[in-house]
């Protein structure tokens, strides 16, 4: 009787120790049906900063994450494909990621929920007009919900590039807590400084060292400024300063919000490998095989390098320099300043700005 009772204790004591350890926490389970052996995790906003990868097994995952709110991540798959869930404490959710032709499915939790609904519903639209449409009609119905930011940054920002006068109308719709979303401050800066250029670079693709393929939309967030060096090891040391520059960046203006990257134009992906292989610099560099052929030189009409091109959190293209004095100037102009209440917190992710990969959890 007593060793039956004892059992019954220990039982009770574990089972109350898992639910503290799980207390506030956000669960999703996944199953990828294509084979996919990692997947890549982001945030929209500066809720959730790091970049981590996810690996599958058997097809199986299961990832923990304990949120402060309702935060918005994007899973990112290798061959391009993305869906966002959003993380809410206490809520277990499930994603299943489909083939190439497949829908995906997420459930758990009310923003998943809706989002999902709204994801099957708009599917196949094929134009603007509708699409404004029905994020208005989600608007009405719940005007406070956390899943409109992210319907506005992947509907009108990333797949329409639409303007301030589309979009503001739809911020405006929303509850005042809901347009001071870190997404849609960021978005409106933009609007406030007269961003003209409607060049967008989100889906502009680089290579790592690994010859892993990552898209801009993994770097950097969507609150923060990038700034981009681009280079090539044929260049010699004029390259290798203009990197060094950034460090130079980073030091100066280490109270500021915005990320760094460097991008080579390399198209002898070896000797770019060769000529990084002992550096130390504190974010990652990617190469662009396709060199002066390539989006980014294209889209930034590059004529000469080294050169910098400065983006906004969303990716757009703001301007190019190939002068330090210049670009020195703009930055001071253009990089918001942190809030004293912020100080030390923004600190720590402006000066990290190389993402940190972790390995989540698996299910076997």
């Amino acid at each position: 009787m007593k060793t039956r009772i004892f059992a019954i204790l220990t039982l009770l004591l574990l089972l109350t120790g898992s639910c503290g350890r799980n207390k506030g926490m956000f669960i999703l389970h996944g199953t990828v049906q294509n084979g996919t052996d990692s997947i890549l995790v982001v945030g929209l906003d500066n809720r959730y900063e790091d970049v981590d990868t996810l690996f599958c097994t058997n097809g199986q995952f299961t990832w923990k994450f304990r949120p402060d709110t309702v935060t918005t991540l994007i899973l990112i798959l290798p061959d391009g494909r993305y869906h966002p869930v959003f993380a809410e404490k206490d809520v277990e959710s499930f994603i299943t990621i489909p083939s190439d032709t497949g829908l995906f499915e997420v459930s758990g939790g009310y923003c998943n929920d809706s989002y999902q609904a709204f994801y099957l519903e708009s599917v196949n639209d094929t134009a603007m007009e509708q699409t404004i449409a029905r994020i208005d009609s989600f608007i009405t119905k719940d005007p406070f919900s956390e899943v409109t930011p992210y319907i506005i940054y992947d509907r009108m920002v990333r797949y329409y590039h639409a303007k301030e006068d589309i979009i503001e109308p739809l911020i405006k719709r929303m509850s005042g807590n809901m347009q001071d979303a870190p997404y849609l401050v960021s978005l409106k800066t933009e609007f406030e400084k007269g961003v003209s250029n409607n060049i967008y670079l989100d889906n502009y693709v680089v290579y790592d060292s690994t010859g892993f393929r990552q898209s801009f939309l993994d770097l950097g967030g969507t609150t923060n400024h990038m700034l981009v060096c681009i280079w090539a090891s044929w260049m010699g040391q004029a390259g290798i300063e203009a990197r060094d520059t950034l460090a130079y960046f980073l030091k100066k203006y280490n109270d500021r919000f915005f990320n760094v990257t460097d991008i080579s134009i390399d198209v002898n992906t070896d000797s770019w490998k060769e000529a990084i292989r002992n550096d130390s610099v504190t974010w990652f560099s990617f190469n662009d095989p396709y060199g002066w052929e390539g989006k980014l030189a294209k889209n930034t009409s590059l004529q000469t390098a080294p050169a910098f091109v400065l983006l906004t959190g969303t990716k757009r293209i703001l301007s190019k320099f190939t002068s330090i004095e210049d670009l020195d100037k703009e930055l001071d102009k253009t990089l918001s300043k942190i809030r004293p209440k912020d100080d030390n917190k923004s600190k720590q992710t402006t000066t990290k700005n190389k993402p940190v990969k972790r390995q989540i959890e698996t299910k076997n």
